[in-house]
């Protein structure tokens, strides 16, 4: 397949062209340059689809497209038979589509002439697509929470009621849908549902010494009233069981699915928001040993202020490797902290494999518009780094956190359904993190939750 487009923003477009087509969908093509601003596709047949390019053509090379005043005011939704769901939101581009029996063209072969056919989309899905990966939208928008968070609430997706859809993925399919339409003759990749299971390590356990549950259980009668926690903290004293300790019974499940579970620890920091233990600690050491030896996953959980610090990240991941029988090679920022597109940079100059920071602490659902990773795009070096996100799309922080959704373990199972049935669409790959610390917590007991989670 041979894909034409205008050199304007040439950099930007080779780059979602490679993800939407090659890292998505597995279709091998070529790029040329061209005088008209469109994205052609041409198939060996003949036919061709061609895609508005309607949002860089507006911008020079030397006029910078990274302003607040470029991201969409509105977001309009069209229904078409080449999308997968009953409409899809339009980004960037119109409503227009012209079908094949509309527009007819002729294209001359070796063996005569032959009937060839165009498709005319007016949805700029690439620039859409490009929008919702690189985040270049929180780079501009200069709104943040108390700990200096690009908030759900903030995003596009969030204000115009697309934050539950994978919109990416949408605009893959109706790419697909439509190529195929057309006659494509290569087939695409093979992907299959599967469920990414990671735990950020912020408290190891609850009780540091032989006083710590006596002091918690009164402190929960007295000073936070809530006789509930204290009796569930005097019941798993008397088992002599950490609350926090639930590292066994999470490999365990995990295991009884045939998954893998990610643990990513703190080794750092010096904030009130950092952690109560050090990498160095022995029990710590025998924790990661044990994790390793039961065949699941040691990753860093980088300290508050890391994300844009790639010193202070260089020295946290030595310091995990230091104790760690594997290689450190992915993880997920402490408090959900980043800073696009610095901190995706400070974790490419360190070597890591992938990230899962791009979630939000206030809602579940698609950050990034996409159930798939991804390699990452700097917005600012105009570069693609071999990093790769893997979207977090469900945090149990903010289901049931009163400062973010708030909801009961029914509303949030309900929710939690609500996205995998997504992500289960597009063949994706749900990420879930649930923190070891938040299986048992001031009188409520999650466990139940989680499991129905990993059986949905």
């Amino acid at each position: 397949m041979k894909v034409t487009i205008h050199p304007n923003f040439s950099a930007e477009k080779k780059y979602i062209i490679r993800v939407l087509m090659e890292v998505y969908l597995g279709l091998d093509y070529s790029i040329e340059m061209g005088e008209t601003h469109e994205y052609k596709l041409t198939l060996k047949n003949g036919n061709s689809l061609i895609f508005a390019d309607d949002f860089f053509k507006h911008f020079s090379e030397k006029e910078n497209y990274l302003h607040k005043k470029n991201i969409p005011k509105r977001v309009r939704f069209v229904t078409s038979e080449f999308a997968p769901l009953n409409d899809i939101p339009v980004i960037f581009g119109n409503l227009t589509l012209v079908s094949p029996s509309e527009s007819l063209s002729q294209t001359r072969f070796r063996r005569g002439w032959k009937e060839a056919h165009a498709m005319s989309c007016g949805i700029d899905i690439f620039a859409g697509a490009f929008f919702m990966l690189s985040r270049w939208e929180e780079m501009v928008n200069p709104v943040r929470d108390v700990h200096e968070r690009f908030p759900a609430e903030a995003s596009l997706a969030f204000k115009c009621n697309f934050l539950h859809r994978a919109v990416v993925n949408e605009y893959v399919e109706l790419l697909w849908n439509m190529l195929t339409h057309l006659g494509i003759e290569q087939g695409r990749k093979v992907r299959k549902f599967s469920k990414l299971l990671t735990h950020d390590v912020d408290i190891p356990r609850l009780w540091r010494n032989a006083f710590s549950p006596i002091k918690t259980t009164l402190g929960d009668i007295f000073k936070r009233k809530n006789k509930v926690a204290a009796r569930q903290h005097f019941s798993y004293w008397k088992q002599k069981k950490d609350p926090f300790d639930t590292f066994d019974a999470l490999m365990e499940l995990s295991e009884n699915q045939n998954l893998t579970s990610h643990f990513f620890f703190i080794s750092g920091g010096k904030t009130n928001f950092e952690s109560n233990y050090n990498v160095e600690d022995f029990y710590i050491k025998k924790l990661i040993a044990h994790i390793h030896e039961r065949g699941h996953v040691v990753g860093i959980h980088p300290s508050y202020d890391t994300y844009r610090d790639g010193a202070m990240l260089s020295w946290e991941i030595e310091a995990l490797r230091a104790v760690s029988p594997q290689s450190v090679k992915m993880g997920r920022q402490h408090f959900l902290r980043f800073a696009v597109p610095y901190t995706w940079q400070v974790w490419e100059d360190n070597g890591m494999t992938w990230d899962s920071t791009m979630g939000y602490a206030g809602a579940v659902g698609f950050r990034c518009g996409t159930c798939y990773a991804f390699p990452v795009f700097n917005v600012l070096t105009r570069n693609e780094l071999n990093l790769v996100e893997r979207p977090l799309l469900v945090m149990e922080v903010s289901l049931f956190s009163e400062a973010y959704m708030g909801l009961n373990q029914v509303e949030a199972l309900e929710k939690v359904q609500e996205i995998m049935e997504t992500v289960r669409h597009f063949e994706g790959e749900f990420v879930l993190l649930w923190h070891n610390s938040n299986l048992v917590l001031n009188g409520e007991d999650y466990w139940a939750t989680y499991e129905a989670i990993l059986n949905v």
